[in-house]
């Protein structure tokens, strides 16, 4: 089947999954510049006596989950009806299920154990408080992220309270997590879902499910027997948790956890319970790979990156870990109205990356606040302004590598294939600010986070091969080390093969002529790159019958060409292919001819495409500033801008120093202060307010003129949208202001 162009507002990019009733789609919100997951049911597909009930049930999912807004719960955008579909847009998850991990016999530490539960009971207690029942409650319900959060998804059967669906004898739910009422037919509160959670946490701490069989033997345990205690199965399970799990899994409500604060205030004291040194379930260290471990508060902490062994879930002890698979959570299954499931993103993935490729960058996220979608959803709004914040992160890691023009040219591929996936590069989320109003009317948000900068970098290399677009790379410095070996094909094979200083020479001019360096160490210890070679020859012989002379010449037998970098013993080329009818008359000048082959397989775009750049650090000095209000607002305007990766305010006055990390390659400290800071800022403030006075290695200092220390000029600063955003793609601005006159008024 084709598909539909559009849905209401939403364009459609492809098909994700599809069920007995509809069709699943991931969707593009041009209005926001957002990538969405569409839920869809179609009224042809069902049932005509079932058909008002099914649509009934879908809208009124939409409705729940709509009247929820927590970070642990997947957002739901809006419903709506495009001829004959009715559709659900929803946030589009990138992460992975728990019950992958589950099935997959993976263990989890006590504190991260504590840390999932605690953000799953969170969201069911703004649910609850909202006067909603999820129902289903289980492992593929529950999507752990890439930065460890966690996101509670699938409303479809839950229960409104002033709904007149879904009422007593009505079974819905998934047998191994369903409470007792549930099997019975009766009315359900959030003490149900409470039920359920117990059931996972037991899960996690013995590795099996509490209650397993067929359906009638499941009922049957659920509704008469309780499960062995949790230290039966495990002895490493603390004993603290044999009674909390008891409670949890109470036949009757009244006799569980009444709130889910409740319940999490009684796992928290079971954390911290003092315990042997070996109480642990898997051990005290243990953590999913890719995974943060247990925070005390909304901001992140570091994950672990080390490769830990796999052990069995049964297993007592040891150390379990597991490369997060970077999917799309996407919302269908079959045989039922569109429900939840996992499938895997096309976008670029990766497991938890080592240090080198890592940097810590900071970036503004920026909404409207007279979008009419806000006028209703407060929540939304600041889920736009720190979806906005992320995909700035990720454009300033690109920034590093793309030139600013080229990233400007092609900011619609790069905003559509790298930045809609924002989240799959960000480690860590360091820093979030609270939203705020500015007296330009608009919300920022500002947010600081560890990103996987290597990984851009890859997917840009991987969408410039996939969509023949061709980067203008920033320049660099890479070090490249050359080491070529030749030896001739009769000789020993067990002997060294000799270094070739006449091809080596002549490589490393090719290196040169890039404007690269070479790196002292023969072996690459200090180099960036590692270029290295070895090209056996065979000397023929032939003797002309007339003459009797006899002619000799060299031949290529094999050769293999290979690049390291050196950072991350990445094997970044390899080739072993020899070039075709090559033979010289001298081995001189077979050497010489080997040095020139071996260069051509290197181009100055193919070293800068690799070349992992971290920022040039930068003093910036400003002299004659009015006030440190003056100095404070420059520091706004700064944080904004595409190529800061970050800056700080070292000291505020008139005399103000900022201390700042710009990409543009190695560039001229004063070229990448005037093109990247200072150009911006003029243009926004109407003048050239600031000029370059002096320089002292990467220390510029900028002189303010006194022509613009006026009220009109310094208003600007305040009044008028951040020069990031008014210097910004039509694209993204558009996607941030919503009046087409204060739009047309910032073309700058």
């Amino acid at each position: 089947m084709a598909l539909p162009p559009k849905l209401g507002k939403y364009e459609i990019h492809r098909e994700l999954g599809s069920g007995a009733m509809g069709v699943v789609y991931e969707g593009w919100d041009p209005g926001i510049a957002r990538r969405v997951a569409i839920k869809t049911v179609r009224r042809d597909q069902l049932d005509r006596a079932e058909a008002g009930e099914i649509l009934a049930r879908f809208q009124r999912e939409a409705q729940a989950a709509g009247r929820l807004s927590h970070p642990n719960i997947v957002g739901i955008y809006e419903y709506g009806e495009d001829e004959g579909t009715a559709f659900i847009a929803m946030e589009f998850i990138e992460g992975r299920e728990l019950k992958d991990y589950f099935d997959a016999n993976e263990r989890f530490a006590l504190p991260e154990i504590g840390r999932i539960m605690a953000q799953l009971l969170a969201a069911l207690g703004h649910a609850h408080q909202n006067g909603i029942t999820h129902r289903d409650i289980k492992p593929a319900n529950i999507i752990l992220l890439k930065d460890g959060t966690v996101k509670v998804a699938d409303f479809g059967i839950a229960r409104i309270e002033s709904s007149n669906l879904t009422q007593a004898g009505a079974v819905l739910g998934t047998p191994a997590y369903m409470s007792p009422e549930q099997f019975m037919g009766q009315t359900v509160d959030g003490r149900s879902d409470l039920f359920s959670a117990g059931v996972i946490l037991y899960q996690f701490l013995t590795g099996d499910k509490p209650f397993t069989g067929t359906l009638t033997t499941i009922m049957h345990k659920v509704l008469k027997e309780d499960p062995p205690a949790p230290s039966e199965l495990n002895v490493q399970v603390p004993r603290p948790f044999d009674a909390l799990v008891r409670q949890a899994l109470a036949k009757r409500p009244e006799d569980r956890y009444q709130t889910a604060q409740a319940f999490a205030a009684a796992i928290d004291t079971a954390l911290q319970k003092p315990q042997g040194d070996d109480a642990t379930v898997i051990g005290a260290d243990a953590t999913l790979a890719g995974l943060p471990p247990a925070a005390a508060s909304s901001v992140a902490v570091p994950v672990t990156t080390a490769a830990r062994p796999k052990v069995p879930m049964l297993a007592l002890a040891g150390i379990a870990a597991v490369a997060v698979a970077g999917g799309a959570f996407l919302f269908m299954k079959g045989g039922d109205a569109p429900s939840a499931s996992h499938a895997v993103s096309s976008a670029p993935t990766f497991a938890a990356a080592s240090d080198s490729g890592m940097l810590t960058i900071t970036a503004v996220g920026y909404a409207d606040p007279s979008d009419p979608r806000y006028a209703q959803d407060k929540g939304l709004m600041t889920a736009d302004l720190r979806e906005d914040a992320r995909r700035q992160l990720i454009e300033k890691a690109a920034a590093l590598y793309i030139e600013q023009n080229s990233l400007t040219q092609h900011y619609g591929l790069i905003q559509a294939k790298l930045l809609a996936n924002s989240n799959q590069f960000i480690q860590t989320i360091r820093e979030e600010q609270a939203p705020q109003q500015g007296k330009d009317g608009l919300m920022s948000m500002t947010a600081k986070a560890s990103v996987n900068v290597r990984q851009v970098q890859k997917s840009l290399n991987q969408m410039s091969a996939e969509e023949r677009v061709e980067f203008i790379r920033n320049n660099g410095d890479p070090k490249i080390s050359v080491a070529i070996n030749t030896k001739s094909a009769e000789s020993d094979p067990a002997a060294a093969a000799p270094r070739s200083p006449v091809a080596e020479n002549l490589l490393k001019e090719r290196i040169q002529s890039f404007g690269f360096r070479l790196a002292n160490d023969d072996q690459g210890g200090n180099a960036d790159f590692a270029v290295t070679g070895e090209a056996k020859f065979k000397k023929l012989q032939h003797t002309l019958e007339a003459s009797g002379i006899t002619i000799e010449k060299f031949v290529l037998t094999s050769w293999t060409v290979k690049c390291t970098d050196k950072k991350n013993g990445e094997e970044i080329y390899f080739n072993t292919q020899i070039p075709e009818k090559q033979s010289w008359a001298t081995e001189d000048l077979a050497l010489r001819d080997v040095g020139k082959l071996v260069g051509e397989e290197f181009s100055k775009n193919f070293f800068l495409q690799h070349y992992h750049q971290m920022g040039q650090k930068i003093a910036l000095r400003i002299l004659g500033l009015p006030d440190a209000a003056t100095s404070e607002a420059l520091l706004r305007e700064f944080t904004g801008l595409r190529p800061v990766l970050s800056v700080a305010l070292a000291s505020a006055g008139s005399n103000a120093r900022y201390e700042a990390d710009l990409s543009g390659g190695l560039g001229d400290a004063v070229d990448l202060v005037m093109q990247g800071m200072i150009a911006p800022l003029n243009q926004k403030l109407g003048k050239t307010c600031f000029g370059v006075s002096a320089r002292q290695g990467n220390e510029v200092t900028l002189s303010f003129e006194s022509s613009c220390n006026t009220p009109e000029t310094l208003g600007k600063l305040d009044k008028l949208p951040a020069a990031g955003l008014m210097t910004a793609p039509q694209p993204r601005r558009e996607g941030v202001i919503r009046d087409p006159a204060k739009l047309k008024k910032i073309s700058i």
